[in-house]
């Protein structure tokens, strides 16, 4: 019998699966604005007057327009597609990962709702919520421990041996066979 620990998500599939979300919202968000909502004279103004510092600041402004309406699409986006059976966004099933909570289970659409809308406050502070994962026995960002989610192989089965009445982020389930 193997740990969770054999089955968490390696971090480059978790980077991976949130590019492959991420980037269609951004493309399809810059093309309404370019075609709809004045971006093309923004960007034509920031092109040609590279010394026009009000021109610069316009377009900063509507790149974290576009840069922050993303990170929210994706998040309302994340929370419906992580609770349903497929346990996971597009990028995810890609990359062959879910997100499960510290049962091994399914999220709930409340564990997916705190879950997603906690990346705000992993988001925030320079994205250290999402770094944190990096140095993470768990694997965990902030998001997952808030949540007491993890994110493992798809392949990963919930064996009748774990407790479903593990606490949200505690270590306990590393130690339970799977």
């Amino acid at each position: 019998m193997e740990s969770l620990e054999y089955y968490l998500a390696a971090r480059y599939k978790r980077l991976l699966a949130y590019l492959i979300d991420i980037l269609p919202i951004v493309l399809i968000l810059f093309f309404l604005c370019y075609n709809f909502f004045g971006l093309d004279e923004v960007w034509n103004n920031y092109l040609h007057k590279r010394g026009d510092l009000l021109s610069r600041i316009e377009f900063l402004q509507y790149r974290n327009r576009i840069r922050d309406f993303s990170f929210l699409v994706w998040i309302i986006y994340a929370f419906i597609l992580e609770a349903s059976a497929q346990q996971g966004t597009l990028g995810k099933r890609i990359m062959h990962i879910k997100v499960i909570n510290a049962s091994g289970n399914r999220l709930s659409f409340k564990q997916s709702a705190i879950r997603n809308f906690c990346k705000i406050l992993s988001y925030i502070p320079l994205s250290l919520g999402f770094l944190w994962l990096v140095f993470d026995r768990n694997r965990q960002g902030w998001h997952d421990k808030i949540g007491g989610t993890f994110v493992v192989d798809a392949d990963f089965v919930v064996d009748d041996n774990v407790d479903d009445n593990v606490e949200a982020g505690s270590d306990e389930i590393l130690d339970s066979a799977v």
